[in-house]
């Protein structure tokens, strides 16, 4: 049984997809969540969702993760909340896609702004609050099977999603003196909304995978919620892959 009484946790991303999932689960297993997003309507929405049976808190928090001073304000608000900081799932990002000779300068930036040096920004102001309490924690990002199995028509998503993967193993050799166990989320083709709302994508999708089958956004929150547990003490700089197959086909 995953128990997450004694963890308080921040998920970006939340408002939505995988965010959404994550911060569901976590709360319904007993954590206390930051549920954090650019999209108040749709934060909102996530804290209705929310089973709180097991003991578990949800509160949300808007934030945009390309200005620091607003993520270093998510941190204070969830710590004084809380009272302290056991793990984080950086989880928000963007995707769009264009033929590399179409991907303008502006795309490119906006893109990795978001996915690397936003998902950094949060990892760098998380990470200080953990070594600074001085037990632990664990920082969990959310790549993509792009950054294994590269698709068309996305160079600068691609490139922003390779560089997190990259980070992360970076940043769990260098975190591991401090017990910060940091690992990354690495989804496949998943059953999110923007996705179910393209006709047919999803069933074509999934007959090209070895299952067969997409990804639901609850699995992952499962495996999320698994890796932030002390059921999980030596599991760092791991890849917590449940796509279907993707990136073997």
């Amino acid at each position: 049984m995953i128990d997450l009484r004694n963890k308080s946790i921040v998920v970006t991303g939340a408002e939505s997809g995988i965010g959404r999932a994550i911060a569901l689960q976590c709360a319904s297993l007993g954590a206390k969540v930051c549920a954090a997003g650019y999209d108040a309507a749709g934060l909102k929405e996530t804290l209705s969702l929310a089973d709180l049976s097991s003991g578990g808190q949800i509160v949300e928090f808007q934030v945009d993760i390309r200005q620091p001073t607003a993520i270093e304000a998510m941190f204070d608000f969830t710590c004084d909340r809380f009272g302290e900081l056991t793990g984080v799932v950086a989880n928000a990002g963007i995707i769009s896609l264009a033929p590399f000779e179409e991907l303008s300068l502006a795309e490119w930036d906006r893109m990795i702004g978001v996915n690397l040096t936003g998902t950094f920004q949060t990892l760098w102001y998380a990470a200080k609050i953990l070594i600074k309490q001085g037990r632990g924690g664990s920082l969990i990002a959310t790549g993509s099977s792009t950054a294994v199995r590269v698709i068309p028509n996305a160079v600068a998503y691609v490139a922003s999603k390779g560089g997190v993967h990259a980070m992360m193993e970076a940043l769990a050799l260098e975190l591991g003196k401090h017990r910060i166990r940091v690992n990354t989320l690495v989804p496949g083709q998943t059953a999110t909304a923007p996705l179910r709302a393209i006709p047919g994508y999803l069933e074509k999708a999934a007959s090209v995978l070895p299952l067969q089958e997409v990804t639901e956004p609850e699995e992952l929150g499962w495996l999320v919620a698994f890796a932030l547990s002390d059921l999980t003490p030596h599991m760092t700089g791991s890849h917590l892959k449940i796509d279907s197959g993707r990136t073997i086909s």
